[in-house]
């Protein structure tokens, strides 16, 4: 059995580049302005992540979204988490993302000393990546001391292709492949037929004046030309497409809305920062809406200002993730033709 932890930094041992005040490979989730997350213990370990919640909606924290696990459809998994509440039994949850597909909810109640919940759920079909979020719903505080994930089924290490289905490179339970069979096939018996007729055929030399030729579209519509010969085209003029949302920056790294580019000629990316703080913005690139790569640095949008963003590779979406150190307003354009 693969007993090997696939949770990216699981323990909370790593802290963040960017932001080293909170653990590598998570985000906080949910939450008001009233909610607090404090990150526990020694450098060398052992951490915890703490959520003060004194009431509203839940708060937890999540896998980044370059983080999450990598499983395939109609698989089992165990989820485990360490965690306790005070007071005792405040309500909590364990939520699992299966990509785009659905999700699953767990409920718990912690009691006031660290305690292993752990749950098995199977994959449905169309998973490619499984994605797991703690967190707090009652008033209280949460603490999260480890977080683990195993497959219990199939036990073997499987590659997978991009699609999440197991990628075989080749088939023994079926039994040998025959060989072609090869077949003599007799040659059909000719038979001679004289065939006497008359036929009469106009051999005239055709002339475009008298004898033209009507060339029909796929749709049954014949082709217009001038007076010259010339093919009449209409030229399709570009459709234009926007989108527009305001977002807060806050000291967790938080994302656009994805843009599928795929079918677009021309598209970019405008930010502008009307707080009285920096904010940092950086273009990611990904093949499946799920995988993302940073297309460029981290970017200052300097208060008051206006900054525009264009990806340098071809991937199908693109997205932008913002952060500052304080809450921050921002307006993010994506404007594009087609």
């Amino acid at each position: 059995m693969n007993i090997k932890n696939q949770v990216y930094n699981g323990d909370f041992l790593l802290s963040q580049e960017i932001i080293p005040e909170f653990p590598d490979g998570w985000v906080q989730k949910g939450g008001d302005t009233t909610t607090r997350w404090e990150w526990l213990g020694p450098v060398q370990g052992p951490r915890a992540i703490a959520i003060l919640h004194p009431g509203g909606q839940r708060a937890g924290i999540a896998q980044a979204l370059d983080t999450t696990v990598q499983a395939g459809e109609i698989q089992r998994w165990e989820v485990k988490a360490i965690l306790e509440t005070e007071p005792a039994e405040v309500a909590s949850y364990i939520k699992v993302f299966f990509g785009a597909v659905s999700q699953k909810v767990f409920s718990l109640t912690p009691g006031s000393t660290p305690e292993v919940f752990s749950e098995i759920f199977a994959t449905p079909v169309g998973t490619n990546a499984i994605l797991l979020e703690i967190g707090i719903i009652g008033e209280g505080k949460l603490v999260i001391h480890e977080v683990e994930a195993y497959r219990l089924y199939p036990n073997r290490v499987l590659r997978l292709d991009e699609k999440g289905q197991v990628y075989a490179r080749h088939v023994d339970s079926i039994g040998q492949i025959q060989m072609p069979v090869s077949v003599k096939v007799i040659s059909p018996v000719p038979i001679h037929v004289d065939v006497s007729t008359f036929v009469t055929a106009d051999i005239r030399n055709l002339t475009p004046t008298r004898d033209g030729v009507r060339i029909y579209g796929s749709t049954g519509t014949p082709v217009n030309s001038t007076f010259d010969g010339l093919l009449q085209v209409q030229m399709a003029g570009h459709v234009f497409r926007e989108n527009v949302e305001n977002v807060v920056a806050n000291i967790a790294p938080a994302a656009s809305i994805a843009q599928d580019v795929s079918s677009l000629n021309m598209f970019s990316f405008a930010v502008s920062n009307s707080g009285a703080t920096s904010s940092f913005v950086q273009l990611q690139i990904s093949p499946d809406g799920l995988v993302w790569s940073a297309d460029t640095p981290d970017r200052e949008v300097k208060a008051g200002t206006l900054e525009v963003f264009t990806p340098s590779l071809f991937l199908r979406y693109n997205r932008l993730v913002y952060r500052a150190s304080v809450a921050t307003p921002l307006k993010v354009w994506f404007q594009a033709q087609s």
